[in-house]
């Protein structure tokens, strides 16, 4: 694993958030891409992190698997995957929107998440066992998260790939619709990164990032913290 992650363009670094231990991160490859970002997060060594919800054993705790789950363009994708192999039902992208996911809008803002059951959690939980039942097919939001303190720059990172991806996907939905619904503004939400791409592989870091966030990730101070 440590050889892997010292050829991922994006590189973790355990890291003293608040005095307690986490991670940051650094980007090394004007290269880089989401899918190695991915790879970097999940292989995080857990027992080197402060992870208040868990003994570091994730079975069985469901504490991310409540409250507002974005997805990505991509997201969707893969989800439809994970579901022709859980029902053997080839599903629509349409089809998925509309039986999987809730959309919201208030204003001009448009959010698309994964539907929750009566108590908040994903519809996905097995209620009995508290496991996903997608779980090779989990959304980024999922894929990335930790309950473990994260460097302000890490956290950054995080919340624009979902927000650049969940676009792109909130892109598409108005191309659904025939009646765009009253103050949203088709314009508002043009071509993205994610535009095009199939696979977190083809979406690049350094295409997402703001100029000053990219600064941030790929020229950080090289000593570890604490």
């Amino acid at each position: 694993m440590r050889a892997k992650q010292e050829q991922n363009p994006v590189q973790v670094r355990y890291w003293r958030v608040n005095g307690r231990q986490g991670y940051d991160l650094r980007i090394v490859s004007p290269k880089a891409s989401v899918a190695d970002y991915i790879a970097a997060v999940e292989g995080l060594d857990r027992s080197l992190l402060y992870r208040p919800y868990t003994d570091g054993d994730c079975l069985g705790c469901d504490h991310c698997c409540g409250g507002r789950l974005p997805l990505t363009s991509i997201d969707l994708l893969i989800l439809q995957e994970g579901l022709y192999e859980l029902t053997d039902k080839k599903l629509s992208l349409p089809q998925l929107l509309t039986k999987y996911c809730r959309v919201r809008v208030q204003g001009r803002a448009v959010d698309i998440t994964l539907r929750t059951d009566g108590e908040g959690y994903c519809i996905f939980l097995e209620p009995n066992l508290r496991r996903c039942r997608i779980y090779k097919y989990r959304p980024l939001i999922c894929r990335t998260y930790f309950c473990c303190p994260l460097t302000r720059r890490a956290g950054d990172l995080r919340e624009t790939i979902v927000n650049r991806g969940e676009d792109e996907l909130v892109r598409y939905w108005l191309s659904l619709q025939n009646v765009i619904p009253a103050g949203v503004r088709r314009y508002d939400w043009g071509p993205t990164p994610f535009t095009g791409c199939g696979d977190f592989a083809e979406v690049s870091l350094q295409s997402l990032c703001p100029p000053e966030l990219w600064r941030q990730l790929k020229y950080c101070e090289k000593k570890h913290g604490g």
